[in-house]
Parts: C-alpha cells; sequence; structure tokens
C-alpha cells in the first residue's frame, strides 16, 4: 500500500491514501513499538481512532487511510492528535466541501 498511495505527513502522524472500489472509507491506525510501551501503543491507536470518528461522515467514499504514529505521538495529547488528524486530512483533500 505504501508503494501505491499517497502520503502526507506531520509532527505526529503519517497519512497514507489509497482509493478503493467501495462506497465507504476504511481506516487503520497503526503504532510500531517506536511509539512506546504496549499500553502507550494502544493509547495512540484509540486516540487516533477518536479523532477520525467524527469526520468520517466528512470524507467522500471510496478510500482506505492508514495513520501510521511517529516516535514522537507517545507524548500526544488527544488535543494534539485532533488537530494532526485534521491537517492530514485537510491536506489530501479528502474532507468534503462543508468541513474545509
Amino acid at each position: 500500500m505504501r508503494d501505491s498511495g499517497q502520503s502526507w505527513v506531520n509532527r505526529w502522524l503519517v497519512l497514507i491514501v489509497l482509493e478503493n472500489d467501495l462506497d465507504q472509507v476504511r481506516v487503520g491506525a497503526v503504532a510500531s513499538r517506536r511509539v512506546g510501551s504496549a499500553v502507550t501503543r494502544a493509547r495512540t491507536r484509540r486516540l487516533i481512532r477518536e479523532a477520525v470518528r467524527p469526520r468520517l461522515e466528512d470524507i467522500s467514499g471510496g478510500w482506505d487511510l492508514v495513520f501510521l504514529a511517529r516516535a514522537s505521538m507517545g507524548s500526544a495529547s488527544f488535543h494534539d492528535v485532533d488537530r494532526a488528524v485534521a491537517e492530514l486530512l485537510t491536506r489530501a483533500s479528502l474532507l468534503l466541501e462543508n468541513e474545509q
């Protein structure tokens, strides 16, 4: 997926986007061991999912999104993650017009 999709990066996250043949958006959250312990990685994935959840209906269908947590994400607050997700979705032009 990383080779065939496009990606955008900010301080906390990497967003990889690939078009799919479905009418829905599929989202994945990944945190490697570089982020921290198992508890920290689970918290990181949970923060990403919670930041994406309210924006799902504002994303046009037909995309696979993967959010990769960067090593610095272990110390991020929800506010930081929420802003990072919003920024990446905007830069990738995935949000419908009323959200941008």
